[in-house]
């Protein structure tokens, strides 16, 4: 088995071993949600009922002040160690005072500790003492928004445990579940397809499917009151509803690029959906900042964005006529996420909306694994057509290194070596150049520059000088050098003059290499004066030497070949090769 498939066997064993051990993990929290010690825990705890409420307007602030007056249990009937008076607050400041110990969240001032112009929702947990018994408790409460002024919050005196793992955890077990899987799903998919060798686009589009859900699942785990108590240990939780509805945008703009990239491969000359994508991400980055900056509510804004970039999604679909699987990918998205939210406003909290991250943690096992086999098995695919491709071109570069010219070459030097020594060393340098060049092409996988090219080519019709003499006349005009070409490029352009003119025994021959560049390319024409042939009837061999040539042209550099020959009038070889912006600087 070779590194490569070893590799790729070890990441999906990886992601099967997470998520087989995320749903263990689920599994034990829907079973039994807390500890066995709280399970049967008699324990008592509290629910206060409010002496007195007072509520007022506040002059420069668009809320109300409400006012709320306890009275403590006594002593004996106070919860044991640990008991904590605990509300859980949705957009709301809070000022709590027990005798002379006050709680304060003052909005817009020094104690404020939250991110933007609300802290979201987050629990407040005072030690309840023993000296506290039977005293007087003010809260103040001020809702941020005019959608939470109606709400009743609900007032415990309770151990902390005991509050999460008996009334919290067991109303979140669905959204927590689907929220582990989600993000533990989405953060392994992310992390697999960095490492792994996946063409971009591929690697890209699993990665934005990952990234999806990984912030759907943090949008839904950081709406979670359970998960908000347990971050009260060290005091972040208000933070925690600015990364949510980060991620909340987040998720928004990157299912947009998902959605586009989906279409690239149908629709690459379409913008629309990249227009769209960067405009949804420009939006999102401008919001946030406005937020942070305590320009604009967040929350106010969050359905508009959401609408906003269901438009966008429309104006991408539909810039050009869409597929029945975009559709059915589409359509899911905007009706659970929809319903999710109908739920959010109605009920103020995301523990009785899951449907959205169903769908997604469906979305995420089906279709975002099959992206990355599907991925994984065209990256093998294409890496055995290279090595066909590869093959097939040491097969036809070895084919380029004719047998007979290299004996004739061996005998002429052997005959040097009497006659003229000094020749025969030059002949030996020059055919020593020509096969290094030769095969070094063979492992080549990548342009070699011009100059190294010509040198090959020189080479040769040096060697081959040396068999016609005077019959053979090579004349460069090289009007521009600075470009890169495939390997045995030129020189077999050369070889095929020499060939078929002077190698069929039609008289003198002379032959011009020009280069030159013109608007953005550069050009090479290789010019004979022999005979010609006709280019629909060529021998099988003249064929399949242009053949391989204008194939690795394409394929390397994206170059072109164009011949024209006709009987008697000689042959116009002509490479046109792009040029990089480098190269053309």
């Amino acid at each position: 088995m070779s590194a490569r498939r070893k590799k790729g066997v070890f990441a999906e064993l990886a992601v099967l071993a997470v998520f087989l051990l995320t749903v263990l993990l689920s599994v034990l929290i829907f079973v039994n949600p807390g500890n066995n010690r709280y399970a049967n825990a008699v324990s008592p705890f509290f629910i206060l009922k409010a002496d007195n409420v007072q509520e007022e307007a506040i002059p420069d602030y668009a809320g109300v002040r409400r006012t709320y007056t306890f009275t403590l249990p006594e002593a004996d009937s106070a919860t044991t160690t640990g008991a904590r008076l605990t509300v859980y607050l949705h957009h709301t400041l809070a000022w709590f005072t027990i005798e002379d110990s006050t709680y304060t969240d003052e909005p817009f001032g020094e104690g404020t500790d939250y991110i933007g112009k609300t802290p979201g929702s987050y629990w407040v947990s005072i030690p309840v003492r023993p000296i506290y018994a039977g005293k007087t408790v003010t809260i103040t409460l001020v809702p941020v928004y005019q959608s939470v002024r109606n709400e009743e919050p609900v007032f415990m005196i309770i151990t902390r445990d005991m509050h999460l793992n008996m009334i919290e955890l067991p109303k979140d077990r669905l959204v927590l579940i689907l929220g582990l899987l989600a993000v533990t799903a989405g953060f392994f998919i992310c992390l697999m397809v960095l490492g792994m060798p996946l063409d971009p686009r591929e690697k890209q589009r699993i990665f934005c499917l990952g990234a999806i859900t990984v912030t759907a699942g943090i949008w839904k785990l950081s709406a979670l009151p359970s998960l908000l108590l347990i971050l009260d240990y060290a005091n972040i939780q208000k933070g925690m509803w600015f990364t949510g509805v980060s991620c909340y945008i987040l998720m928004l703009v990157l299912s947009l690029r998902f959605f586009v990239s989906l279409r690239e491969e149908k629709a690459s000359g379409n913008r629309t959906g990249t227009v769209c994508f960067y405009m949804a991400a420009a939006i999102a980055a401008i919001i946030l900042i406005l937020q942070l900056a305590r320009i604009v509510e967040l929350h106010d804004l969050l359905i508009w964005f959401g609408i906003g970039i269901a438009v966008l999604h429309l104006i991408s679909l539909f810039g050009q006529k869409p597929s029945r699987n975009e559709l059915l990918w589409l359509l899911p998205f905007f009706l659970t996420l929809g319903a999710d939210l109908v739920l959010y406003m109605i009920t103020g909290s995301m523990r009785t909306a899951p449907f959205f991250l169903i769908w997604i943690v469906l979305n995420i096992f089906f279709k975002g694994f099959g992206f990355f086999r599907s991925a994984i098995l065209k990256e093998r695919l294409l890496r055995k057509q290279e090595q066909e491709i590869k093959d097939t071109r040491v097969q036809a570069l070895i084919s380029q290194i004719r047998p007979h010219f290299i004996y004739n070459t061996l005998t002429s030097v052997y005959v040097l070596c009497r006659e003229d020594p000094e020749l025969a060393m030059q002949v030996i340098q020059d055919f020593t150049t020509y096969l290094q060049h030769n095969f070094s092409a063979i492992s080549a996988t990548d342009p070699v520059s011009f100059t190294d090219e010509l040198s090959h080519t020189k080479a040769y019709v040096a060697v081959e000088a040396l068999r016609y003499g005077d019959k053979l006349s090579v004349e460069y005009i090289l009007d521009f050098t600075a470009f890169r070409l495939p390997p045995l490029t030129l020189q077999p352009l050369v070889e095929n003059a020499i060939k078929h003119g002077l190698g069929a025994g039609v008289g003198p021959e002379h032959i011009t290499i020009h280069t030159w560049t013109e608007a953005g390319k550069a050009l090479i024409t290789v010019e004979d004066n022999g005979p010609g042939f006709d280019t629909d009837a060529a021998d099988s061999e003249v064929r399949v030497g242009l053949k391989n040539v204008e194939e690795r042209l394409e394929l390397m550099c994206g170059g072109s070949l164009d011949v024209r020959s006709s009987i008697g009038k000689g042959t116009l070889v002509t490479i046109t090769i792009p040029q990089s912006r480098e190269e053309r600087s």
